[in-house]
């Protein structure tokens, strides 16, 4: 339950660890991929040996904050019975906290604060936000039905193309001042929501914790939803003309920093309820995600090299986020990953893609390259944070056995 809620590796063994331990199991082992995990639990000279395949990859961050709670206050012993009984009560009441339409504009919210926060102008991030509400529908009609991910993918991003390129239009017909000059780039905004943050960062920190068969599925995974996204980007702006090059538009003085400031905090809260989150997580992860990305675009106006900055922005979040989600009971990775993705620099992903397809490499490479090392460093600003403030990352201990706890 906790492989399909979207956790990392780490949390899913820790917490059959801790179920294990209560059932009286005297040692247990798990190999935790993507889909799949392998689990052999003893007793004196008997063991259990059972294989589980997970059959959809997602995020649901209530859930997970449901199943970690749960597996921190089993009693000592816990029979079957009971943990059954508690794994059921979950499933059936921790279900979608947020109705369709704030799911779908949630996403519309998101990557409207991306527009902002890349410098669009406001006539554009309106558009963005119309075009990424469609492609979230999209989305969310092709998921019902059981579609393979990567093609929903692909066709949520060709659906949020189309309606951007149709409402820009529309606008431009209109003759008013603003709307007539709504710009190509802006549609990249509108596939924002579609870049797979959660495992991008999540298969890092698998990997930090030397969990590799984790971490590269999860790597794998995030890759192939980025090449779905892209290419069918790249498909409609080859057909359509849209071309994703940058584009700059500033306010004056303070206000610049007041519109960076309200775009990061509805972009968070956008990802978190898409995420699934409790109205309390929307919260805290939009509030860490403002300071975090404030001081990130700070340190970079302060010409520090942007890829530090964004290790600095996680490493921010993750130390502000350890103190609060101890107090309040509320899984670290369940605030600190989505207040990190406003962070990642989406836009240039898809315009790697674009720049491969135009036959000119060495732009591309620039795009991919600053992609690559601002997802890694702010993966690494939120590990580096874990074993600032976590013991049991900061040391690679074996997880002790039912006897140590007893001891």
């Amino acid at each position: 339950m906790l492989l399909s809620a979207g956790t990392g590796s780490y949390r899913v063994k820790r917490a059959m660890e801790r179920a294990a331990t209560a059932l009286g199991m005297e040692r247990h082992d798990a190999s935790v991929g993507l889909t799949e995990i392998s689990v052999t639990a003893h007793r004196g000279d008997n063991f259990r040996t059972v294989v589980r395949e997970v059959y959809r990859v997602r995020v649901d961050s209530s859930r997970i904050q449901s199943l970690e709670s749960l597996s921190r206050h089993l009693p000592h012993p816990c029979t079957a019975a009971t943990l059954e009984a508690e794994l059921d009560r979950i499933s059936r009441t921790v279900t979608a906290r947020w109705k369709p339409w704030q799911n779908i504009l949630a996403a519309g919210i998101a990557c409207a604060g991306f527009s902002v926060l890349n410098r669009f102008p406001l006539a554009d991030a309106l558009v963005v936000l119309v075009a990424a509400c469609c492609g979230q529908l999209v989305r969310r009609i092709a998921t019902r039905r059981w579609l393979n991910q990567f093609g929903t993918t692909a066709m949520a991003a060709a659906a949020s193309s189309l309606v951007y390129l149709a409402v820009a239009a529309l606008l431009s017909l209109t003759g008013l001042p603003g709307l007539t000059g709504i710009s190509d780039p802006g549609y990249i905004a509108a596939l924002l929501f579609l870049v797979p943050g959660f495992p991008m960062i999540t298969s890092i920190l698998d990997m930090a914790r030397i969990d590799f068969t984790a971490g590269l599925a999860r790597a794998g995974y995030s890759l192939g939803l980025v090449i779905s996204a892209t290419m069918s980007a790249w498909v409609i702006s080859f057909i359509t003309g849209l071309t994703p090059l940058v584009t700059e538009s500033t306010l004056p003085g303070a206000w610049q920093w007041v519109a960076y400031a309200v775009a990061t905090f509805l972009g968070v809260a956008g990802f978190a309820v898409l995420f699934n989150s409790t109205g309390r997580m929307v919260l805290i992860a939009a509030a860490l995600g403002t300071i975090g990305n404030l001081a990130r675009l700070g340190l970079v106006t302060a010409s520090v090299p942007a890829q530090l900055s964004a290790g600095l922005g996680g490493l921010i979040v993750g130390l502000l986020a350890s103190p609060l989600t101890h107090r309040l009971d509320i899984p670290r990775i369940t605030v600190t990953v989505p207040a990190c993705l406003i962070m990642i620099p989406g836009t240039a992903m898809y315009r790697m893609m674009y720049w491969f397809n135009a036959e000119n490499t060495v732009r591309a490479l620039g795009f991919g390259v600053d992609a690559v090392l601002a997802v890694l460093a702010i993966a690494i600003g939120l590990a580096v944070a874990r074993m600032l403030t976590d013991p049991a990352w900061t040391f690679a201990r074996p997880v002790p056995s039912p006897h140590a706890f007893r001891s």
